[in-house]
């Protein structure tokens, strides 16, 4: 190699450096998770809502992967490992949360999550769900336990965090279950919520943004599903204050064990993730990811006749005649998508782990 052409390259090695250094970094970070929102469902609800594939918003975000779930001891994952792997970038067993096994099956090494790390570095962070704000999505982002059925064990992770100042804003379901469980130790849990800093709200309808550090733990059986473009309009006013930035996570249960709820719901979350981000800034970056995927499967339907209308006629259609939609009630192991926009965004591609995600979001930080 002569001088010249070392020179070039040297120049070549040096400007690709600088560009790579140079590259945006995320000042905040919106994780959406579609709890078995999987490919297949993904489909079935574009055809539902818009009666033709590939029109979901989520389905248009400009960087995508095909991610695998599986979990350290397992093919096909549950929500606690699969999530545990998205948020702290390890493999774990099933029913553990944010921690590894120890020899002999129980609580080992500690996994510190993202939101954690967020926490430690001084940015705001808050966990939104649909589902019992201890269950499995929720609770790996913010505790750590051997199992996940170990309601007030995670709760009090809540109260008193292991990393950082905690979680401002928490929205999320099963208030008489976890009121109660709390009570059988003797803990009034609004209490320990208004100790720890938080101003409660039985319904994340009636949130106001005057505090900063909000917890909302409702009942489903009177609210239902809450309308989410609201209470994440007011959790972003809220975390939006913190000028070094936020962390937020927002789960919405894509199960279709109800088909038609599965879907209606899949809908909503593209709707409320279309909304969030024709509403932040270009220095956040927007994921969406499932956890595991469900066994839905498409079986027919034609274009030209809404595809409701289809599904709904052939549910309960007798031999040889078959539904439109099949489902068997359980989870599956297939790659799911990860679809992102935003600084980072562009690091996003190929045949990916699920632990890949949490290196996503920590290198958009600037943290790797």
């Amino acid at each position: 190699m002569n001088t010249k052409t070392a020179a070039r390259l040297l120049v070549l090695s040096v400007f690709v450096v600088a560009q790579l250094f140079a590259a945006p970094r995320a000042k905040n970070v919106i994780l959406f998770i579609g709890d078995a929102g999987g490919i297949s469902t993904l489909n079935a609800a574009s055809l539902y809502a818009h009666d033709k594939p590939q029109s979901l918003f989520i389905q248009s975000m400009p960087h995508f992967a095909l991610s695998d779930t599986s979990a350290l001891n397992g093919y096909v994952t549950d929500s606690a490992a699969g999530m545990t792997a998205i948020v702290t970038g390890r493999k774990t067993n099933n029913l553990m949360l944010s921690v590894l096994p120890d020899q002999d099956g129980g609580e080992g090494e500690i996994l510190k999550t993202i939101l954690e790390h967020a926490e430690e570095r001084g940015l705001s962070t808050g966990v939104i769900s649909n589902m019992a704000i201890w269950d499995a999505t929720p609770a790996a982002c913010y505790a750590h336990a051997a199992s996940r059925k170990s309601t007030v064990e995670i709760f009090s992770q809540v109260l008193k965090p292991r990393f950082g100042n905690g979680v401002e804003v928490l929205i999320g379901a099963d208030r008489i279950g976890l009121y109660a469980a709390m009570q059988k130790i003797g803990v009034n849990a609004d209490e320990a919520l208004q100790k720890a800093g938080f101003e409660t709200f039985e319904n994340p309808a009636a949130i106001t943004t005057k505090t900063s550090r909000v917890a909302s733990i409702y009942d489903r059986g009177q609210i239902g599903d809450f309308a989410p473009i609201p209470a994440v309009d007011k959790t972003l006013e809220i975390l939006s204050r913190n000028k070094k930035g936020y962390f937020l996570m927002v789960e919405w249960d894509l199960h279709t064990d109800n088909i038609k709820r599965g879907l209606d719901r899949a809908i909503v979350l593209d709707d409320l993730i279309r909304h969030v981000a024709s509403k932040v800034g270009k220095d956040t970056l927007i994921l969406f990811a499932a956890d595991h995927s469900f066994d839905l499967r498409l079986q027919g339907g034609k274009p030209g006749t809404p595809f409701a209308q289809q599904h709904a006629a052939t549910v309960d259609a007798p031999p040889p005649s078959r539904p439109v939609l099949r489902m068997e009630n359980k989870h599956t192991g297939e790659e799911i998508l990860v679809a992102a926009k935003g600084p980072g965004a562009e690091r996003l591609h190929g045949f990916i782990p699920n632990t890949k995600i949490f290196e996503i979001m920590m290198s958009a930080y600037g943290w790797r």
